[in-house]
């Protein structure tokens, strides 16, 4: 995406305009040049690292600004200057000259034993016993939860080669928490406010030995060499403070509908395991975009299930309305409808086909995810509160009211979006008590819901032969009382 000025202007300084990110490049919008703040440099000169420097918007003539209104800080084009420095972080050359090369910055699993990979587990939360990380195989080796992404912790090339003995942060893409160290020596994963550098620093070593390598400052601040390859280079992992080895210990547990299984739990180690080698594997970018807006949309998703729960419980919606911003929620829902668009008719056939894959995917990585989840959680609360009556004063306000509304209608459209055309996620409700649910919806659905809700029974009527085989007389009655009431739809 391209940084632009945008043509509105929401802040207080009313002859600025507002600057966001477009998808293309067309226009003058996009267009910015490069100005020497200091004297030192003249214009037409090479821009060096640490230089500072002026933005020109091509379109306004107006400086790229930052400021603060109202405790934010935002960036906007104003007649204002503001001085912005020059960090390295890549260069283009060295990723097109070293394809296979592990970079800071990449997205990718660390692969055990060839079957089974770093990741967290299924039922992952916060609780004591629950934070932690483990090896696990089968289809967790393509899923969202399996994906890490690789910061250098000490040098300004952020998206420098990955190489040995340099200290490393490894940030987990759907949590956006950090691998780190507790006080007790196990591996948990920390907030970002938690994480200090000596407590989430790591290094990747060739063999084990017990010297510990501590490299100069000229030697981490460079770009470094092409050393590590994905999926010939195997790895072992020290955290850098306190020198233990991230090894691994086996126990056994039960599951349901499986029986005993072994599992293995990451662990710190002074001397680890003759096995503690681990690969890299490249994650592809259509999964790193997908796992970065799973982390978003959890977090939204979690914080407004967890609003609707207070007022559920306390019955003031003015507390809800601090703790949620409804704004930020209709747009992400109308962010996530685009996001799962279906490709369009007229498209070429090869592209065609090339959208749909890279949609499959999206739906089975929120799936997988427990996304799909937690919107069938968000609909039930909204609908028991809306059927508890106290919220008429709440809807009576018009934007409130009206962005309720459109949540309402649009978290049906966003499930229709996440099962259309996918039998896994349309075969979720091939059990009676989810087609109970669907068909009770039906019957009440407001007219907030739109045609929304009969989205979502067309699309699993269509795709899950299995929904369809279980319906029942009461079922087929509502859907003739439907017909009976709005007359004949197409679907």
């Amino acid at each position: 995406m391209y940084l632009a000025c945008l043509s509105t202007s929401s802040s207080n300084d009313k002859l600025s305009f507002d600057v966001g990110l477009q998808e293309h490049s067309q226009g003058e919008a996009c267009w910015w040049t490069v100005h020497p703040a200091s004297k030192q440099r003249s214009e037409g000169e090479k821009v060096r690292v640490g230089d500072d420097l002026i933005l020109v918007s091509v379109a306004t003539e107006r400086y790229l600004h930052t400021t603060k209104e109202n405790d934010l800080s935002i960036v906007n084009a104003s007649f204002h200057v503001t001085h912005w420095s020059v960090q390295p972080y890549g260069t283009g050359i060295s990723r097109m000259k070293y394809v296979g090369y592990v970079f800071g910055g990449d997205v990718l699993r660390f692969f055990h034993g060839g079957d089974e990979c770093l990741t967290i587990p299924s039922t992952w939360n916060l609780d004591p016993g629950q934070n932690i990380v483990v090896y696990e195989g089968g289809s967790v080796m393509s899923q969202a939860r399996s994906l890490w992404r690789l910061e250098l912790a000490r040098t300004k090339w952020a998206g420098g080669f990955i190489n040995w003995s340099h200290p490393m942060r490894i940030r987990h893409l759907t949590t956006g928490r950090y691998l780190g160290v507790n006080e007790n020596n196990e591996l948990i994963l920390m907030s970002r406010d938690q994480a200090t550098t000596s407590q989430t620093a790591f290094v990747l070593r060739l063999e084990k030995d017990d010297q510990k390598v501590v490299l100069e400052d000229k030697d981490l601040e460079i770009i470094g060499a092409p050393i590590i390859k994905y999926g010939d280079s195997t790895v072992i992992m020290q955290h850098y403070e306190s020198g233990l080895w991230v090894s691994y210990k086996s126990y056994e547990t039960k599951k349901k509908g499986v029986g005993k299984v072994e599992e293995k739990q990451a662990i710190l180690h002074e001397e680890g395991k003759m096995d503690d080698g681990l690969d890299f594997s490249r994650s592809q970018e259509e999964e790193s975009r997908t796992a970065r807006v799973i982390r978003k949309c959890s977090s939204l998703f979690t914080k407004f299930i967890s609003g609707l729960e207070t007022l559920q419980e306390n019955r003031r919606h003015s507390i809800f309305l601090q703790t949620v911003n409804l704004g930020e929620m209709v747009m992400c829902l109308e962010d996530l409808i685009n996001y799962f668009a279906q490709p369009e008719d007229d498209m070429e056939h090869e592209e065609k086909q090339n959208r749909l894959r890279a949609l499959r995917n999206r739906q089975d990585l929120f799936q997988e995810e427990g996304v799909l989840n937690l919107i069938l959680e968000a609909i039930d609360k909204i609908n028991v509160i809306s059927s508890q009556g106290f919220l008429a004063s709440f809807l009576a306000s018009d934007e409130s009211g009206q962005s309720w509304d459109m949540i309402s209608g649009y978290l049906y459209q966003l499930l229709a979006a996440i099962i259309k055309g996918n039998h896994t996620n349309c075969a979720q409700f091939a059990n009676s008590n989810r087609l109970n649910w669907l068909f009770s919806r039906l019957g009440s659905q407001a007219s907030s819901e739109g045609s929304g809700m009969l989205d979502v029974l067309h699309c699993v009527l269509i795709d899950s032969p299995e929904a369809l085989n279980m319906m029942r007389d009461e079922h087929i009655k509502v859907i003739i009382s439907l017909l009976e009431k709005h007359g004949r739809d197409p679907k």
